[in-house]
């Protein structure tokens, strides 16, 4: 308020100052009017001084308001500040834990993958027993591509059609099947016969007759078809093979063609 008082008294006093100086020289003025004047111009300073003082006087209430809604919201700020500080800080531990943790699972993970490693060159270098694999299947079937004509006493058959021949136990040359290890085998043989044929005929292991089978169509004329069948114990190197009867004769024609076929099977069970 001091301040306002002075700056308006010296504007006054500067003013005075100014209009007398710019007065013309000619003008004639008494001192009375002058004092007047002078007055006049003093007092009407004057009112706008207590105007601006009452007007100042009328803000201060909003002054005051301003300052303290100016110290609300400084508080408010600080608070805001503090609640973002705490925020950043919280943030900060979260985000380098969790770099932490991640480097950490990374170490172990490295550990883990170095002992599985390990594990395996020591694995690797132990000597483990082997899985035992699976023995070959051992089994033939064959057939004669052809038929036998009158085949004499003591006669090996030969199937020299091969379509099985499993472990090549079987010898198509010369129809014998040689055991390529000891078990128990089942072996069959089909002979086909032909119109007035007889004969019996032999399943033989080495030298030994094992089974036979008899077929007798002399006094009819029409096809047959017999067959044997035979559960053995054969050794490693055993020859089987099937043969016509060493004494008695075969009479009549032994057919094998696509109509019908003399075939001999066998095959392992046991061993």
């Amino acid at each position: 308020m001091i301040r306002v008082k002075f700056i308006l008294q010296f504007l006054t006093v500067y003013t005075l100052l100014l209009y007398a100086a710019s007065d013309k020289p000619n003008t004639i003025e008494t001192d009375d009017s002058r004092l007047d004047r002078i007055e006049e111009m003093i007092t009407n300073p004057n009112e706008r001084i207590r105007t601006l003082e009452n007007i100042i006087i009328n803000q201060k209430p909003d002054i005051l308001n301003l300052k303290i809604k100016n110290r609300v919201h400084e508080r408010k700020f600080w608070r805001v500040s503090q609640i973002l500080g705490r925020s950043s800080q919280t943030m900060a531990t979260k985000v380098v834990g969790s770099y932490a943790n991640d480097l950490k699972n990374s170490k172990i993970q490295e550990k883990h993958e170095v002992l599985v490693k390990k594990k395996r060159l020591l694995e690797g270098s132990m000597v483990t027993t082997p899985v035992p694999t699976q023995k070959a299947v051992t089994a033939f079937y064959a057939y004669m591509s052809k038929s036998e004509n009158i085949p004499g006493t003591h006669h090996t058959l030969i199937f020299d059609t091969a379509i099985t021949n499993e472990n090549n136990g079987y010898h198509p040359f010369s129809g014998i099947f040689i055991a390529p290890e000891k078990g128990i085998y089942v072996f069959s043989f089909s002979i086909r016969l032909e119109c007035h044929s007889y004969g019996p005929y032999e399943l033989v292991k080495n030298s030994q007759v094992v089974g036979v089978v008899f077929s007798d169509i002399r006094q009819v004329c029409l096809q047959d078809q017999i067959t044997g069948t035979m559960v053995i114990t054969a050794n490693k190197g055993d020859d089987i093979y099937v043969r016509t009867h060493a004494t008695t004769s075969h009479i009549g024609l032994i057919p094998s063609d696509d109509n019908g076929r003399s075939s001999f099977a066998g095959w392992l069970i046991l061993n």
